[in-house]
């Protein structure tokens, strides 16, 4: 096998990895969204197994990129490729760990006096759901439109998340003695906000990978 031919399969397992990664991500993130909108303690221990799983495929991914980068000595596409890689991946263990956090909020509500949800929690959490799942298959694909309708979602996020502070604080106020629970309720509207911003920096990886422009922070430069 020559060599130009091995580069290229491991290029090719490597994007394998990220979607299984990419897969199992969704799935945590599936299960804590579905439990914060319904409430129960399961899904705490099932986002925690999943995580550590993340956290080893994390480790693995990182070491055949360093692996790609110091024997293979990649050039301009693929080096972007393997450097995206590393940042995405990353991105993705730090939804895991926000999925299992999320998780922990709703096993809190679920142990204790439950509270209500304000509608926006819903939204938002399906919102985040498909921006993640959005983000990584445009990343997977090169579609760069997909890549900006994510970045575009951003502001939609956003103003969701506005909606659920006003919301839970409303009924903090005619529900004091849910306090604690609409306290966590709280947390949870704002885990939510964060993973899709993290879905908005793998949209930015994805324009850079195939582009080679860095639209972080810049977003009125997307495609």
């Amino acid at each position: 096998m020559n060599i130009i031919r091995h580069f290229d399969l491991e290029l090719a397992d490597l994007k394998r990895s990220l979607v299984s990664m990419g897969n199992m991500v969704e799935r945590t993130l599936s299960i804590a969204v579905d439990a914060i909108i319904s409430p129960t303690v399961e899904a705490r221990e099932q986002c925690r197994v999943l995580e550590d799983q993340l956290d080893t495929l994390e480790n693995a991914i990182e070491d055949r990129c360093h692996h790609i980068i110091a024997l293979q000595q990649p050039m301009a596409g693929e080096l972007r490729l393997v450097i995206a890689a590393m940042r995405i991946t990353s991105d993705l263990e730090q939804i895991g760990d926000l999925a299992e956090s999320l998780a922990k909020r709703a096993a809190f509500i679920a142990r204790n006096k439950g509270a209500t949800n304000p509608p926006q929690i819903e939204t938002l959490g399906r919102l985040v759901l498909g921006m993640n799942r959005h983000a990584m298959e445009a990343f997977i694909t090169g579609n760069l439109s997909l890549a900006s309708g994510v970045i575009t979602d951003e502001d939609q996020s956003d103003d969701l998340t506005k909606e659920c502070y006003e919301g839970i604080q409303n009924l903090m106020r005619s529900d004091p003695d849910r306090i604690r629970e609409y306290t966590h309720l709280l947390r949870a509207a704002s885990l939510l906000e964060h993973i899709g911003d993290i879905a908005v920096s793998i949209a930015d990886e994805t324009v850079y990978l195939h582009k080679g422009t860095i639209v972080r922070h810049h977003h009125h430069e997307q495609p």
